[in-house]
């Protein structure tokens, strides 16, 4: 399929066209996260689930939007996704609910992947929201406003991490 060439320039086009401001509110003020990341059996849902509901418990309306790759012959993961097949001819997203992801003008849009993908990255490139949280990776700091260096190569940590830096984010 052409659209999944196509995903990789028109990401370069969201970045340098993308005219969202990007200034965070303080995460007491923050009403919405959005959580973004790609299936991956390493990352139990359980610590999902966890970070989830920490982030409700103080108010926050979370929503996910999963990555399941073609190959990984899932057809339900329990929470909205898309896949390769979602991209249409013109390396568009044919998926309503992908689009409405990422018009969404999120306070925090957080990626949970360990390495970026090139759909996920299309996602955060695109995106609406106010600040885009990730973990450090080089080179990829024209996705986030706000990279974690994780301690440690656990997901529980990053995921720790995660929400410890975003409850500590405050205006000026």
């Amino acid at each position: 399929m052409i659209g999944k060439f196509l995903v990789k320039l028109k990401t370069a086009l969201a970045l340098k066209r993308n005219d969202t401001i990007r200034v965070s509110d303080a995460y007491k003020e923050a009403k919405k996260i959005g959580l973004l990341f790609t299936l991956d059996e390493n990352r139990a849902n359980d610590l999902l689930d966890e970070l989830i509901a920490k982030f409700e418990s103080d108010q926050k309306k979370v929503t996910t939007m999963t990555f399941v790759p073609v190959s990984a012959k899932l057809d339900d993961p329990g929470y909205a996704y898309f896949n390769e097949k979602d991209l249409n001819a013109k390396g568009n997203w044919s998926k309503s609910t992908v689009e409405q992801f990422r018009n969404e003008p999120f306070d925090f849009l957080v990626s949970l992947d360990w390495n970026q993908n090139k759909y996920t990255q299309n996602i955060l490139a695109g995106s609406k929201a106010k600040c885009r949280v990730g973990r450090f990776e080089e080179g990829k700091n024209k996705f986030f406003e706000l990279m974690i260096s994780s301690k440690d190569d656990k997901y529980q940590s990053f995921m720790e991490e995660v929400y410890h830096y975003l409850t500590n984010v405050r205006n000026g």
